[in-house]
């Protein structure tokens, strides 16, 4: 497979009947699966060889053995299915400062995400979740008393999850270089109507430090 940024050789994988097969006899086929998750937008092409041995009658009419070779290339582009986007605020608890002030001792807030279908057909949503770094605690805040358990989206329909995010006691927080502490990281998974799985993991969420 010749993605964006790389070249990554892929298996091939066997039915269970067609596992041990080898030889295929006049009018039969044989079908072999490649799987290979999409993590990059653009241009993708997919190369297949195949090698394979025939027997054929030479002008004496004995059997003769030739290996022939031919390739294929399948040439499509990675679209994104889901557009995210994200906001992060300060959420204060009773007993927790999470302002600037001089009493800020644990972070508290809410990080929410809109989620847009982008593909060509409808998708469920099967499992969204916030994967916080070990200094934090998340917990799922639901925006909509009438949200389904797993939202089904036509194109460019919407749809908005949220998270509430609280520093714990230990360990200390993260940063990044321009002093950002990070939060953690959303995970999407979905189906089509197709039954196609899907996932998408977003870029470590961070937001401004307090101190």
């Amino acid at each position: 497979m010749q993605a964006p940024t790389q070249n990554l050789p892929l298996d091939l994988s066997s039915t269970l009947d067609e596992s041990t097969k080898s030889e295929i006899d006049s009018g039969e086929s044989l079908q072999k699966l490649v799987r290979f998750d999409l993590k990059e937008e653009g241009n993708h092409v997919l190369a297949v060889s195949v090698t394979y041995k025939e027997l054929r009658p030479d002008n004496g009419g004995e059997l003769k053995e030739r290996t022939r070779t031919f390739r294929k290339l399948y040439q499509f582009v990675a679209a994104p299915c889901l557009s995210v986007r994200t906001k992060v605020s300060d959420f204060p608890l009773p007993g927790i400062e999470s302002g600037l002030g001089s009493k800020a001792k644990h972070l508290s807030v809410a990080m929410e995400a809109q989620l847009e279908n982008m593909a060509d057909g409808p998708i469920t949503l099967k499992e969204i979740t916030f994967s916080p770094k070990k200094s934090f605690s998340t917990t799922s805040i639901q925006l909509d008393d009438q949200v389904q358990e797993s939202p089904f989206l036509q194109p460019r329909d919407v749809t908005q999850v949220a998270f509430l995010i609280k520093q714990l006691p230990k360990p200390p927080t993260e940063t990044t270089k321009d002093g950002r502490i990070i939060l953690g990281q959303l995970k999407i998974h979905w189906r089509t109507s197709m039954g196609d799985p899907g996932f998408l993991t977003t870029g470590w969420l961070t937001t401004r430090s307090r101190s």
